[in-house]
């Protein structure tokens, strides 16, 4: 006999099938009985889900949850429905809600389907409209109304919640067309502004009186509307299913949407059924009025705004454009206990629905377009009709839905406003709030690209604004370092801000006059002579190409950079490394804009970026950081290879930096000599006429992979926008001499670093890739120029403004020439294009990069005479030892074949070993000594001078190895003591040919970079920038006028250091000669790599300050004894001072004595 059944759970069962087959029997418009509901309602509670799960019973509970919505929308007044309303609900999210690896997946699947097909949406669309009906003064009824709605609102996010968790397409389908048929989305949206109109603004004593005796709103009413709210953006929220947030605008971009269009296909179709349903007029007032209120919620919560900046947040009805009132934005009150209440939900949901619905009238271009730039054709919301399906008829009433949904109700200068006020009220530093705003800043950013031009050069200030105050958010994701890198060349040609019209009259210049550029493919040079033809058209209607990067100047844009860039510790870290790279590559480096900022930028703001850049390459050089990815800027999306460490590619930015400016400013060269026809005499008569393509480095820094075919090519970098952009002011101008000074300021912080940096990566044998060589040269070109700067007389290097440069009170930045460094560097560079097979160089080269190496190495040995002998030689010695290696090698394999033994083996191994460190023998240099293999490169480049040049210096060695060979065998045979006079006269013959070909390039040999001063020019010349642009700031302030984009005055956030007994004052008031004084240095210390503090800058008053000399101000302790031991001890005035003091105190007392 089987066991008999437990006794409760049969009763259990049998409650809760009997209950539910009285309610199916009732109409919906039968009074039913009370006690019977809560009956049932407490069977369900304690019920299993097991017991529920039952075919029988499960199919019943669905039948029964439509049973009670029916009759709430005939009478919202019932309390049985309302209670079996309740419980249905209950039991059916907590099925819903179970584990997806939970067995009854299938189960849950079934059961949404089974609500879908049901007409649960259509009934709740019948409900939602029964809610919007009047109500006379019935608060009973108002709040019934508010629990049914929020109630109804939480069903409809559990069941868009068990869609989301599905893995079945087709689900996801029906839920969209029964919200596509019942049009419940608008209806809930409606009833739900209905509910929160209903509710005073503020309860006072008296409502508070009238709600306990029943005739007045209760309290917690908008604890209701509340969690009402945040449910309705919990299931917005997963209409656009898992695809990506930058996918789903209505005109997408190819380099947004190429990943979705290819793994999530079926989901973009379905995008194209949910836009429509998210640009109902009600729905999109609902997110926005949600999204404010949750945003301050946000604000409260964090405690990072007060009263004011509340109010800020309040829109007005003409901001709105939709009439709501004022007391409806204010916090939401969202209890801890109940699920989906969170202020969060209601912002995401707000910027995920303008995201989807929302798009401009227009189209502006941005200078130099990264691959993948194009739009998608644009995908409007359309009204949708009603699918045909088994809810028609029951939809079909007096209060039923809408037949299509208007059309979206913002506009996208609305939508960005309302976007901003939600920026404005997430204005705080926690990392919830930094998490909102990373999801508003690119919405924003969209939406300026889609505006019209006026209404975008209205509001672009404010965003550039915006992000400057927020500095953190460039580095918390990779979108919208990409996206100011693309603003920053936003062809909007509006007039120019009034602080910077004086300097649109040199930017026109310089584009009238960029007729000739250099020799490119028809493609390049076509879109190079439109970029200048179009700018200067617009600065002859007087508006300026840069206004975008005006704007962002004058917002703070480099300090924001730069703060972005101190942090030592994200430097340390593979994933934040990566972020920061990206920051310097979009920002800085790929939007064109560097040669700009070093013109025109806020002059104390680009000095602290560009020593903050050099003490990150610093920091990385003594600890480098390997990179899990590197990101393309040209190519969104795309992740190159990584080849090195965060160091190389610092490097390579850097680099690619100081060539933008540099290949600028020798366009404008060329350009003048030819209109003038001059030819520069200079120029040996022997060299090659390859003419170098300009921005090389930058072009093959980023290979481009075609999506089509898979062919890779290099990127296109715009020098015709580099200059429209301001970075190429008129010969002689202001902001052409704070070009050059600021470059030569980071060619002195920078050059050090890349050298270093240069020279490790060709001694891996890197030197036959594109852009390693491009690297070299133009480091070892830069090294040339400082070194023969270097040799030049103090006289001469020092003329002009450099004639201050030794006044202590100038003395804002050391500016130590590290002469060994470099040279150390140039040595090894040198060393291997001169020394390393030319093959490499002749078959992945171009012609310019071959002739450069050769003027390079002709420049270097020009200025280092004994160094071509010293190379020739040591090449020799290289080979000889390699073929002595060769011959021990295969010695020891014949001796261990025929011995045999262990010990014969053990002692051939120690006579290798005792043999490897001694060096080769003459006789066996001698046999391995040749030219330097560049000398075949000189030959077909038709380079005779360098030719016979190689061939002198080769004979001055063999003969030096002749003689040596005959020293070493004088005392065994007389044979070779013979002739040594013979041989050197030989040598002293060889010596005078290299000799007379070197002077030949004395005179020939010119700097590469004319516009390179030395570093007491720079320091001067500087200070007095500084000075005058801390002087107009502070008058301007005295005036009461807004100061323009500067770093004058405490305000450019020097950093300040501990203070001590050795903290002195930065500078004085004024110098001995009566003129002003910049108070703010930088760290004394070569070598320092502190990134600590918001700015590189040292305030006054800050720091430490050497007490022996008072000159010496440093950034920290640990740089300031670093320093001291390494260079400092030696050069200090006061030790000397103290020195000789304590000399002459020994002295003195010698003579007493």
């Amino acid at each position: 006999m089987p066991p008999r059944r437990a006794r409760v759970p049969a009763t259990l069962e049998s409650r809760i099938k009997q209950g539910l087959q009285y309610f199916l029997n009732l109409r919906e418009n039968a009074a039913a009985d009370e006690a019977r509901a809560e009956d049932l309602d407490d069977a369900i509670r304690v019920a299993s889900l097991e017991l529920v799960s039952s075919a029988g019973i499960l199919s019943d509970i669905v039948a029964a949850h439509g049973w009670a919505a029916r009759t709430l929308a005939v009478d919202v007044m019932s309390r049985p429905a309302c209670i079996l309303f309740e419980s249905a609900a209950n039991k059916l999210e907590e099925l819903l809600s179970s584990q997806s690896g939970d067995p009854g997946c299938d189960r849950r699947d079934g059961l949404v389907r089974a609500l879908l097909r049901a007409d649960t949406l259509a009934v709740y669309a019948r409900l939602c409209a029964r809610t919007n009906a009047p109500t006379r003064r019935n608060f009973g009824a108002n709040r019934m109304k508010r629990d049914v709605i929020y109630r109804l609102l939480h069903n409809l996010s559990t069941i868009a919640r068990g869609v989301n968790n599905s893995r079945d397409n087709s689900l996801r389908q029906e839920l969209i067309s029964a919200l596509a048929h019942t049009q419940l989305l608008e209806h809930a949206a409606r009833a739900l502004l209905h509910a929160a109109q209903s509710i005073q603004p503020a309860p006072s004593a008296a409502a508070v009186v009238a709600a306990a005796s029943g005739r007045g709103p209760p309290t917690e009413s908008w604890e209701n509307v509340s969690a009402a709210a945040s449910a309705f953006s919990h299931t917005l929220m997963f209409l656009p299913g898992s695809l990506e947030m930058f996918s789903v605008c209505p005109q997408p971009r190819e380099k947004d949407i190429c990943r979705d269009a290819v793994s999530d296909v079926e989901a973009l179709l379905l995008l194209e059924q949910v836009r429509p349903l998210l640009a109902g007029r009600c729905v999109q007032l609902v997110v926005g009025w949600a999204g404010l209120c949750g945003a301050m919620t946000l604000q409260q919560q964090e405690g990072a705004a007060d009263g004011g900046d509340q109010q800020g947040l309040v829109p007005t009805a003409s901001q709105l454009r939709h009439g709501l009132p004022s007391e409806l934005i204010r916090p939401l009150q969202l209890l801890p206990q109940v699920t989906l209440s969170s202020p969060d939900l209601s912002v995401m949901a707000c910027v995920i629905v303008l995201q989807v619905t929302v798009s401009g009238p227009c189209d502006l271009a941005i200078a130099q377009p990264p691959v993948g730039y194009d739009r998608l054709p644009h995908r409007q919301p359309q009204p949708q009709r009603p699918l045909a399906g088994p809810s028609a008829a029951g939809s079909a009433t007096a209060e039923g839905p809408a037949a299509a949904p208007a059309p979206a109700s913002y506009s996208a200068a609305h939508a960005y406003r309302l976007l901003m006020e939600l920026w404005c009220g997430l204005a705080c530093d926690s990392d919830r709030g930094m998490r909102n705003k990373l999801l508003v800043a690119p919405v924003m950013a969209r939406l300026l690209t889609e505006l019209r031009p006026r209404q975008a050069a209205v509001l672009l200030p404010g965003w550039w604004r915006l992000l400057a105050q927020d500095p953190p958010m460039l580095t918390l994701g990779y979108r919208l370092a990409q996206d100011a890198g693309e603003l920053l060349r936003l062809q909007l040609s509006a007039p120019p801000p009034a602080a910077w019209a004086a300097g649109v009259t040199d930017a026109a210049s310089v584009a009238a006059a960029s007729v000739d550029w250099p020799l490119e493919t028809a493609e390049v040079q076509g879109a190079e002579a439109a970029t200048a033809a179009n700018a200067a058209a617009s600065l002859a209607r007087g508006r300026d190409p840069s206004f975008s990067l005006r704007c962002a100047l004058d917002a703070g844009l480099l300090p924001a950079v730069e703060r972005c860039l101190r942090a030592p510790q994200a430097w340390q870290q593979a994933d934040s490394a990566s972020k920061l790279l990206y920051v310097v590559n979009c920002v800085l480096r790929y939007s064109g804009v560097w040669p700009a900022v070093l013109a025109r930028g806020p002059l104390q703001q680009a000095v602290s970026l560009i020593a903050t850049l050099g003490a990150a390459a610093r920091l990385l050089q003594e600890k480098d950081t390997s990179l899990d990815v590197i990101t393309c800027a040209s190519q969104p999306g795309m992740q190159m290879t990584v080849e090195c460490g965060a160091w190389g590619y610092l490097c390579a930015y850097l680099s690619v930096m100081l060539e933008q400016v540099a290949d600028l400013r020798a366009l404008r060269e060329s350009s003048q000599q030819q209109r003038e026809g001059q030819q520069s005499s200079a120029i040996n008569a022997t060299a090659t006429a390859a003419v170098p393509t300009p921005l090389h480095l930058n072009s093959v820094l980023e290979q481009l992979v075609d999506p089509k075919d898979g062919s890779v090519k290099p990127s296109t970098c715009s020098i015709a926008w580099m200059a429209a952009a301001g970075g190429l002011p008129a010969a002689g101008s202001m902001a052409d001499r704070q070009q050059q000074l600021l470059t030569s300021f980071a060619v002195y912080q920078w050059l050090p670093m890349l050298a270093e940096e240069t020279t490790e990566v060709l001694l891996r044998g890197a030197a036959d890739a594109g852009r390693r060589l491009s690297q070299a040269l133009l480091v070892g070109h830069l090294v040339m120029d400082v070194l023969w700067r270097e040799e030049r007389p103090p006289a001469e290097a020092d003329e002009g403004a450099g004639s201050r440069n030794r006044r202590q009170d100038v003395a804002w930045w050391e500016g130590v020439t590290q002469t060994g460094r470099l040279q150390d560097s140039m040595h090894q560079i040198t060393y291997v294009l001169a020394a390393c097979p030319v093959e490499p160089l002749r078959e992945h080269c171009e012609q310019w990069q071959q002739a450069a190496v050769l003027d390079l190495l002709q420049s270097y040995w020009t200025r280092f005479a004994e160094l071509a002998r010293v190379a020739t030689r040591a090449r020799a010695v290289r080979v000889a030892k390699q073929h002595q290696q060769r011959q021990r090698t295969d010695g020891g394999l014949q001796a261990g074949q025929a011995d045999g033994g262990a010990g014969s083996s053990t002692s051939s191994l120690d006579d290798s070993t005792a043999q490897q460190q001694q060096a080769p023998p003459p006789e066996l240099v001698l046999q391995c000594l040749t030219p330097l293999p560049v000398q075949q490169l000189a030959a077909a480049h038709g380079r005779q001078d360098m030719v016979d040049y190689l061939d002198a210096v080769t004979e001055v060695v063999r003969e030096e190895l002749l003689i040596e060979c005959g020293g070493a065998g004088a005392g065994g045979s007389g044979m070779r003591v013979q002739g040594l006079g013979s041989r050197e006269g030989g040598a002293s013959h060889a010596s005078a040919t290299a000799n007379r070909l070197r002077a030949k390039w004395v005179g020939a040999v010119r700097p590469r970079y004319p516009w390179l001063l030395s570093q007491g020019e720079v320091q001067a010349g500087l200070h007095d920038l500084m000075v005058a642009e801390a002087a107009a700031a502070a008058a301007a302030t005295a005036r009461g006028e807004p100061a323009a984009a500067c770093g004058g005055g405490d305000g450019s956030g020097g950093r300040s250091g501990s203070s001590s007994s050795n903290t002195t004052s930065g500078g004085g008031q004024g110098s001995r000669s009566g003129g002003p004084v910049f108070e703010h240095k930088l760290c004394c210390n070569p070598r320092c790599c502190s990134l600590d503090g918001p700015s590189a800058l040292i305030a006054p008053r800050s720091g430490k300050t050497c007490v022996r000399c008072r000159a010496a101000t440093y950034c920290c302790g640990a740089c300031q004894l670093a320093d001291w031991r390494e260079r400092h001890s030696g050069t200090c005035n006061g030790a000397a001072a103290a020195a000789a003091g304590e000399a002459g105190t020994a002295k003195a007392g010698l003579k007493k004595a």
